[in-house]
């Protein structure tokens, strides 16, 4: 029986369609990366931290550059996570974020790490190609998948909550914030409509930011109070700059660049 499932492998379940396909393999590939500094986090093995003197506003726009800050170096006894500490301990200071991601999407799928141990975990079904033009399939476990995709739906109710009687655990924050800053919630059905989007341009791509977002996560803050009020405030700033870094849901991106 499988145990309980890291935020990567949930990430990674929740990027497959029920019918196998990947709804979005750069979106997949890029948010399982985000998702395994996430499970560390949670682990209590490292948190995300404002470098100072490195704010910078576009269009109006605050934006921050974060670094990662190790604070445990002992290994969890999974491969990806200890050999991910094992490359932030050779880091001569604090590791940028960004940097650091860049390095490992360019060097490994994480997507496919993750898919495949959820296929041995029996979560996943795997469906070889046939032919030459049908790809192979991943069929998710639609009791697994449908449960997650109710922790989302969940979640964004209690956030939007007013009467703040209900609380957010941080696990489900963690994986919340990926999947609705990432537009993936479109995909499962759990939010609708983009009218609450406002899109910049900033250099030659298009980053969107969630001012509802912002303000929501100000008022949260103060006296940390509301549906985050268990999820201490190093995390709180831990999960949504790494939420940030999850690529938008594309349109024009499926499986051509899954490379199975």
């Amino acid at each position: 029986m499988a145990g309980p499932l890291t935020l990567p492998e949930e990430f990674a379940l929740l990027s497959l369609a029920d019918t196998g396909k990947t709804i979005d393999s750069d979106q997949a590939r890029a948010g399982c990366n985000v998702a395994e500094v996430g499970e560390l986090a949670l682990r209590g093995k490292l948190l995300l931290r404002h470098r100072r003197n490195t704010t910078f506003y576009v269009n109006g726009l605050r934006w921050n550059a974060d670094v990662i800050e190790v604070v445990d170096r002992t290994p969890v006894g999974l491969a990806w996570a200890d050999e991910l500490l094992a490359v932030l301990a050779k880091e001569p200071e604090a590791a940028a974020e960004r940097k650091l991601l860049l390095r490992r999407y360019r060097r490994r799928n994480a997507f496919h790490w993750h898919r495949d141990a959820l296929v041995a975990q029996g979560l996943v079904r795997h469906v070889p190609r046939r032919g030459l033009f049908r790809r192979a399939r991943y069929i998710p476990d639609p009791t697994v998948r449908n449960r997650l995709i109710e922790e989302v739906r969940l979640a964004t109710e209690i956030l939007r909550d007013t009467g703040g009687g209900r609380r957010l655990d941080v696990h489900t924050k963690f994986l919340s914030d990926m999947v609705i800053r990432g537009e993936l919630a479109k995909d499962l059905g759990v939010v609708k409509g983009r009218g609450w989007r406002v899109n910049v341009m900033f250099l030659d791509g298009l980053l969107d930011r969630e001012l509802w977002s912002a303000r929501r996560r100000a008022r949260n803050r103060a006296a940390g109070v509301g549906a985050l009020d268990s999820v201490p405030e190093p995390l709180r700033y831990t999960s949504e700059a790494l939420a940030d870094l999850v690529p938008k849901r594309s349109r024009n991106r499926g499986e051509a660049a899954d490379g199975d």
